[in-house]
């Protein structure tokens, strides 16, 4: 094997094949998914070298950097413009390593102020696909660390806010979801809803059902920007109880399109639509009944006025409970005595027994000191699953069971189900106009709508220290994955120095709060801090799968943002001199290689020049396969360089010819006379080589992009020569003049 791979016409002929290969069947393809470039099989490889912003186009995009948060902490204006200064730099460098990543060889980041506003623009070269450019962009991501906030919140504020939106969308009306991007941490919320019927949206829908309908017959204008419930939230309690809160603030939106379809069936939901068109008042409380009452499942009656319907048997053959459960929750007598244990365990059972008397005198009172946990109908499997000591067969109205963690329950037992009986729930509302429900119940409109909602009050704050300092992406070093004390995949932030020392004192002064960490404006974790933290890192649980917990570490260490880039336009940047000039550049290319096979043919012959031709051409196809492999973009300066480096690399023809010329003249042989001008011109081309490489080198590290481009091709140039061209002419003369046996 050794030996194979030291005979040099073996090397030379794989790696003349392998560039033959690559120049014509290879080619560079993105991946809009996985934002990567990767090598193809094509039959149109020789037309896929990408090109430079000077030949094809590229695309440049100019974002607005987003200060409102720095601009609320920092109030003294040469501390805030220090920050911006450094978040500024920070932004400019992600993206930099962001797009170095991806295999692009030929861009500009900077900076440029316009109307007292600092915007970040960036120039990607030889990329002319606008959603390829924002991909790369868009990759990178926001990380913020967040406290619950425990004020009030100012509502004009946030309805100012509203009106800011609602100012700019209109300018913008196609770019909703962009301006609205990673916005979810600061409760400004973006929608879509396809197709959907009326009783499939939100609360708020339902109210402003004929507001919907009227803008339904314009589509594209923008609703009014209206104050109230947009729709309910669930959270929990510090006992896991589920909490359904309305969700309240300032909404706008408009109808993208609506379209009108007969209704195949009917369904509870169907008639609650067609009773908020019709603007009728209801209750979504369903009644049971021991009977379907002479209607049909699924369908409906009028009785003087009154519409009934039918929403189907009730919990058909299961055992069903109207129960109330309230919670209490005994205190902790951990550090407590014996006797201390025992008195408050008594105590405990004595006002268990209190509430249950006081229950007695009015089912539906409140009582203090207890939460609500459940009320409604639920089957007596989900009871037992929640409650495993509940005792099915107790008669008790009030009965009470211990549940973990020092809570008692105590349930209320308002009605039962039997698993025999047959109860169906009827929905019934008063005075409805027959006539009129019927003929809406006919058809069914299907909306397709986006909408942006602004929330009354900010559920989570910057997280800062008690003098204002900021946590977030800028003090971020790097992100890892690990595995938590239970072996689940966790991802890991690690800060520098003054993000240790920020979070030291943002967990010191928040124990027993909740600290929830925002990426790309998405809540990824809340965890309650338990003790100050001072190591330099926060620790990432999301229910991560080890390869999603190494995607988004990857994603953070790609580019997270200390602020978020906010997309303000984005064109395609015409060529400078476009693809005319880049033909002229490689039709002038085959002329010089033509120019040169004809005067070498000339100055030494038929033979000698066709090696020079030969030599040269298979050059160049190794130089066109390095630039496509390393996806080089061509740039007018980099073609310069490639016809240039051919006219340097015809040198090593012409100082071997002449010494071969000379040793020939002494009267030695073709084989002996060959080696001994191969080998006594090295030394020549090899120090005119380095010199030009030496140029090349200066021109790629301190010059400006054309010249970085000129250079790059130059320092390969040099290197091709020394290793393919110069070996391949001795080759090519060993072909042309065999050793003639004797």
């Amino acid at each position: 094997m050794k030996q194979f791979w030291n005979n040099r016409k073996v090397v030379l002929s794989i790696v003349l094949w392998l560039s033959i290969i690559i120049v014509f069947f290879i080619a560079w393809t993105f991946n809009g998914e996985t934002l990567k470039r990767g090598l193809t099989f094509t039959p149109q490889g020789v037309l896929s070298f990408r090109k430079g912003l000077d030949i094809s186009g590229g695309t440049k995009l100019t974002y607005r950097v987003d200060y409102s948060k720095y601009a609320e902490t920092y109030k003294n204006s040469t501390e805030l413009q220090s920050v911006q200064n450094t978040v500024q730099n920070i932004i400019l460098q992600n993206i930099d390593n962001r797009i170095s990543k991806l295999g692009v060889s030929d861009y500009k980041s900077y900076t440029q102020q316009l109307n007292n506003e600092t915007q970040i623009v960036v120039e990607i070269w030889g990329v002319a696909d606008l959603d390829q450019a924002k991909e790369i962009i868009g990759k990178t991501v926001e990380l913020e660390f967040k406290l619950p906030n425990e004020d009030e919140g100012d509502v004009e504020a946030r309805k100012a806010l509203a009106e800011e939106y609602y100012q700019d969308i209109q300018g913008n009306p196609n770019k909703m979801a962009e301006l609205t991007e990673g916005k979810t941490s600061e409760n400004v919320f973006y929608h879509k809803y396809d197709e959907v019927s009326l009783a499939q949206l939100p609360t708020f829908y339902q109210k402003q059902s004929q507001l919907l309908t009227s803008l339904s017959a314009t589509t594209g204008k923008f609703s009014a920007i209206t104050e109230g419930v947009y729709g309910d939230s669930v959270s929990y309690d510090q006992e896991g109880n589920p909490m359904v809160l309305p969700v309240e603030g300032f909404t706008f939106f408009r109808v993208l399109d609506s379209k009108t379809q007969e209704r195949t069936a009917v369904t509870y939901q169907d008639v609650i639509e067609v009773l908020a068109q019709m603007g009728v008042s209801y209750s979504t409380d369903l009644n049971l009944q021991n009977s379907d009452r002479g209607v049909a499942s699924g369908d409906y009656q009028f009785i003087d006025g009154t519409l009934r319907f039918n929403n189907g048997e009730f919990y058909s053959g299961q055992e069903v409970l109207n129960t109330r459960i309230l919670a209490l929750t005994q205190e902790s007598t951990l550090g407590k005595t014996l006797e201390e244990t025992l008195a408050a365990n008594e105590a405990f059972a004595e006002k268990v027994t209190e509430i249950k008397d006081e229950l007695a005198k009015d089912l539906t009172q409140d009582i203090p000191d207890t939460s609500e946990a459940f009320d409604g109908w639920i089957a007596l499997s989900e009871l037992q699953q929640a409650i495993p000591s509940f005792d099915a067969a107790a008669t008790d109205v009030i009965q009470s069971y211990e549940g973990d963690n020092g809570v008692t329950y105590i349930l209320i037992i308002n009605d039962k189900k039997l698993a025999t009986e047959h109860k169906y729930s009827f929905l019934q509302v008063d005075w409805v106009d027959q006539s009129a429900f019927s003929s809406a119940l006919k058809t069914q409109t299907l909306y397709t709508i986006e909408d942006l909602f602004v929330q009354d009050r900010l559920t989570w704050v910057t997280a800062q220290t008690p003098d204002g300092k900021i946590l977030n992406g800028a003090n971020f070093k790097y992100a890892g994955v690990s595995n938590s004390q239970l072996g689940q995949p966790v991802v890991v932030l690690n800060f520098d120095d003054q993000g240790k020392e920020i979070f030291c004192h943002i967990t010191e002064s928040n124990i027993g709060k909740q600290m929830a960490i925002f990426i790309g404006g998405q809540p990824i974790t809340a965890p309650v801090i338990q003790s100050k933290i001072c190591d330099g890192s926060a620790q990432i649980d999301g229910q991560f799968t080890p390869a999603s917990a190494k995607e988004l570490a990857n994603s953070l260490n790609d580019g997270a943002l200390p602020a978020p880039l906010i997309l303000m336009q984005e064109e395609k940047v015409s060529p400078t001199l476009g693809d005319s000039a880049f033909s002229g550049a490689v039709f002038a290319m085959f002329i010089g290689l033509f120019l040169i096979w004809v005067y070498m043919t000339i100055k030494y012959g038929f033979k000698k020049g066709l090696i020079s031709l030969l030599s040269l051409v298979s050059y160049l196809l190794v130089l066109l396969a390095v630039v496509k492999v390393i996806d080089y973009a061509l740039s007018l300066s980099g073609i310069a360089a490639i016809i240039l480096s051919i006219g340097m690399a015809v040198d090593a023809n012409v100082l071997i010819f002449e010494r071969l010329k000379e040793e020939k003249a002494e009267g030695k042989t073709d084989d002996v006379a060959i080696k001994n001008a191969y080998e006594r011109s090295r030394i020549a081309i090899k120090d005119a080589q380095l010199s030009t490489w030496l140029i090349g080198l200066l021109l790629f590290m301190m010059g400006i992009n054309m010249f970085k481009g000129f250079g790059a091709m130059i320092i390969v140039g040099v290197l091709l020569t020394l290793l393919i061209n110069v070996p391949l002419i001795q080759e090519l003369l060993h072909l042309f003049y065999p050793v003639k046996k004797k």
